[in-house]
């Protein structure tokens, strides 16, 4: 009974190999887990940051080019137009305009106010003296904030349930020589804008914000008309800092968001705007990776009991026969020693077993 207490009251061989070879295992595989899982996060966090702040540049840049291509057409109507007549004039303005999608009305009004000619002949005759467009427009290159239509509001119908809303580009006119005769404009339609920017920043995986100079939204692609005027990075937009950082916004979600603080492309006139974008913080997925993770651990598991077990088989079993030997040799057992070769420490127990046989031998 002492004897069995005695073999039962300690763990075997095989049990303490193995219980430390699963506990170097687990805290290998946790101590990984911990490491690799911070620089992955690290890593997926510079990745954002700096994806969100390359495509929000892209599609920043993008737009201002397509906006500078109306501005460059405009310039080019404005210098052709100098000594031609009006129905010369009115062809061109109808080939600017075409479909209305995207520029909405093109004319040109004389020094007085008065329009001369328009594409489609809307508000020939009328008076827009008053029109922003218009007396910026005398003094040099104008581009204006988006407004809703005013005189054009009964000659063009709503788009949808909403009213028609433009962004004004405008240029003076002069004669050859070098004298103001007139402002040629464009009202480029705001919904084309709207749709534009949104196509090109969700073909990025972005969301952005065009902020104008009173911080009002010129442009938003969430399709939401929620507030985000209490957002660091709308303070950062209107004081005209960059900025790149991780932000909770007001949906509850969180986003890598950049601010972009001029929106402009060569010679087009300055909007005033400055543009925010911000990617989910899911869009650089981990998933993947940590199935990836776990197979690798989970297959080093597999192979590490494995040569756990050839380690026991080759190495602890000669251990287990010399228990046994020495056991049947204090019971008086006569028997044949066990000999052991595997390692240098089991020859000397295969040797001192023979021994003690033979000398509890009468």
């Amino acid at each position: 009974m002492t004897e069995k207490r005695a073999r039962t009251g300690y763990p075997s061989l095989v049990v303490a190999i193995c219980g430390f070879v699963a506990l170097g295992g687990v805290i290998a595989v946790l101590s990984a887990w911990s490491f690799v899982g911070q620089r992955l996060k690290e890593s997926r966090d510079a990745a954002l940051a700096e994806a969100v702040s390359v495509r929000a540049r892209g599609v920043g840049l993008d737009f201002a080019r397509e906006l500078h291509q109306d501005w460059r057409n405009l310039r080019l109507v404005a210098v052709e137009m100098t000594g031609r007549g009006e129905p010369a004039v009115r062809t061109a303005l109808d080939l600017i305009v075409a479909e209305k999608e995207r520029i909405s009305w093109a004319g040109l009004a004389s020094v007085d106010g008065k329009v001369l000619t328009a594409s489609s002949g809307m508000l020939e005759g009328a008076d827009v003296s008053s029109r922003p467009w218009f007396t910026n427009g005398l003094g040099g290159d104008f581009a204006g904030d988006v407004h809703p239509a005013v005189l054009l509001a009964e000659l063009l119908p709503p788009i949808g349930n909403e009213p028609r809303r433009f962004l004004d580009m405008a240029t003076p006119v002069t004669d050859e020589f070098g004298s103001v005769e007139g402002v040629l404009a464009f009202h480029i339609n705001h919904h084309w804008v709207e749709q534009y920017l949104t196509e090109t920043a969700h073909s990025m995986g972005l969301d952005v914000y065009v902020i104008d100079r009173t911080g009002n939204i010129v442009a938003r692609t969430d399709g939401l008309s929620e507030p985000i005027d209490k957002l660091q990075s709308f303070r950062s937009a209107m004081t005209g800092a960059r900025q790149t950082g991780v932000e909770k916004w007001p949906d509850g979600a969180t986003y890598f968001t950049t601010v972009i603080p001029v929106l402009g492309y060569a010679d087009l006139p300055a909007f005033g705007w400055s543009m925010i974008a911000r990617i989910n913080n899911t869009a650089h997925p981990i998933g993947e990776f940590t199935n990836l993770f776990i197979v690798y651990f989970v297959t080093l598991g597999i192979v590490l009991a494995a040569l756990t077990a050839l380690f026991i088989l080759i190495f602890v079993r000669p251990f287990r026969k010399l228990a046994k030997t020495a056991r049947a040799v204090m019971r008086g057992e006569d028997i044949y020693p066990y000999e052991a070769r595997t390692t240098a420490e089991a020859s000397v127990l295969s040797a001192a077993v023979a021994r003690l046989q033979n000398k509890m031998q009468p």
